[in-house]
């Protein structure tokens, strides 16, 4: 009995040290992780310029991460639906990356060339769908608000109107769900390391209209809640999103496109209306 206590002991203690060793190790890469580069928002780029135009053309450029890659493979509507109600001509150019962060979008502006083309073509209106992947990955709040805040004010520098989507809903349990051990265990890291919630899209919506009312761009920018064209989120039972409740279907887009159109159509108006008092 006494030879089987002390190995019992021996064995408990043995346990202790492992866990202790593990939590270290733990504590010791959440630290380094912290303060590497990876939750550090972008810094603030130049170096391309923007076409002028003199002419009646409405221009609209469409990027972002997965969602702006998925509207490059469905029928977009924006263009007819916008010439419809103005009657002029309108020409949309997309382009998107799957996996895009709000600060990869950023430097996308600058460093990948099918965005920075979209970009230096000229538009006149700027759709911009990010932060998906800030809240699935638990980038911070903070993070997305700053890169926000580039994105944003590199549009209106260069007289582009800013049309934001506010980070739409989508099943973002069910998306951390389906990762592998690794990319679970590295959420829950950032979770630690941002002070983000599992559910921290309402958290990342805030920080935005904060970014709105500090900077002042309440009537500069045009924002698309998903109260305006998706208020139950991936729930819909109109079947706008795909099987991964993450990412739209074709109707899905047609949905957003629509809401876009209209967004263009008010903002030529009032402006239109304006100019006339």
């Amino acid at each position: 009995i006494v030879f089987f206590l002390i190995f019992a002991k021996k064995m408990y203690m043995k346990r202790i040290v492992r866990f202790l060793c593990v939590f270290i190790t733990l504590l010791i890469g959440i630290l380094i992780i912290s303060n590497s580069p990876y939750y550090s928002p972008a810094e603030k780029q130049g170096g391309i310029t923007v076409m002028q135009h003199d002419d009646d053309t409405i221009r609209v450029a469409y990027i972002g991460d997965s969602w702006a890659d998925g509207h490059k493979k469905v029928k977009c509507v924006i263009d007819s639906l916008v010439y419809f109600a103005i009657g002029r001509p309108v020409v949309v150019k997309t382009a998107g990356i799957s996996g895009l962060t709000s600060k990869n979008i950023y430097y996308g502006i600058f460093r990948n060339d099918s965005i920075r083309r979209v970009i230096e073509w000229g538009p006149d209106f700027c759709f911009v769908v990010g932060g998906i992947n800030d809240t699935d990955r638990k980038m911070g709040k903070g993070y997305y608000k700053e890169n926000m805040r580039l994105i944003i004010d590199f549009l209106l520098e260069n007289h582009i109107t800013p049309i934001i989507l506010e980070i739409p809903s989508y099943d973002i349990l069910f998306s951390y769900k389906r990762r592998s051990r690794q990319v679970k265990l590295q959420y829950l890291a950032s979770m630690f390391i941002t002070w983000s919630k599992m559910d921290c899209i309402e958290d990342y919506r805030r920080s935005y209209y904060d970014l709105l009312d500090e900077q002042g761009w309440n009537n500069q920018v045009i924002t698309i809640s998903y109260k305006d064209w998706n208020p139950d989120g991936y729930k819909d039972k109109r079947g706008i999103y795909d099987g991964g409740l993450m990412h739209l279907n074709a109707k899905g887009y047609l949905i957003l496109d629509a809401c876009i159109a209209n967004k263009i159509i008010d903002n030529i108006n009032a402006s239109l209306g304006s100019e006339n008092h």
